[in-house]
């Protein structure tokens, strides 16, 4: 579990790409809980963006580098996310203006009458919203983490003890 909480000390490639993995795993979880159960689901995201960050910086402190190139990593996910987040789900076939048109019409229909139902109409479209965009958003956060993972892995292992701790022959990086 340390391996995720804190971003002290330094980890090697091969357990870098199993905590990415098993995070990547929680990401696409999370996504098709929230698009079939809640869409507020989909907030428990946030929760792992710490242990996201904890395992770039130690991957960072392998290679002798600061945890602060992390931000750098960060803008390069943004930005890889916008791109493919305009251009995937209209590959997909899917037309996310006409989708939060019709929300928007369904929403403004039921707010007539009662405020209860204007939400239960909000959560119902984004429910829909949801499912008809899962399989790009997945596909999305599997490119995204590709790129970064890719990235990252031009940062080799410095094999000798730096400031951040031991080097690969001294250290005992167990993946817990």
């Amino acid at each position: 579990m340390e391996l995720f909480l804190t971003p002290n000390g330094r980890i090697d490639q091969p357990t870098y790409w199993r905590a990415v993995l098993i995070l990547l795993g929680i990401s696409v979880a999370l996504s098709v809980i929230s698009a079939f159960v809640s869409p507020f689901l989909g907030f428990a995201g946030i929760l792992f963006i710490w242990p996201w960050i904890a395992v770039h910086v130690k991957r960072l402190h392998d290679s002798n580098k600061s945890g602060w190139l992390t931000i750098a990593i960060v803008v390069l996910a943004i930005v890889a996310s916008m791109i493919a987040g305009f251009i995937l789900p209209s590959l997909f076939g899917v037309n996310q203006a006409a989708l939060q048109a019709e929300m928007q019409r369904e929403i403004e229909n039921a707010a007539a009458g009662d405020p209860a139902q204007a939400m239960s109409a909000a959560m119902d479209a984004s429910k829909r919203i949801a499912q008809s965009t899962l399989l790009p958003s997945i596909l999305s956060t599997a490119i995204v983490t590709g790129i970064v993972g890719a990235v990252m892995g031009l940062f080799k292992t410095d094999p000798n003890d730096n400031q951040y701790g031991p080097g690969p022959a001294g250290a005992s990086v167990a993946f817990t």
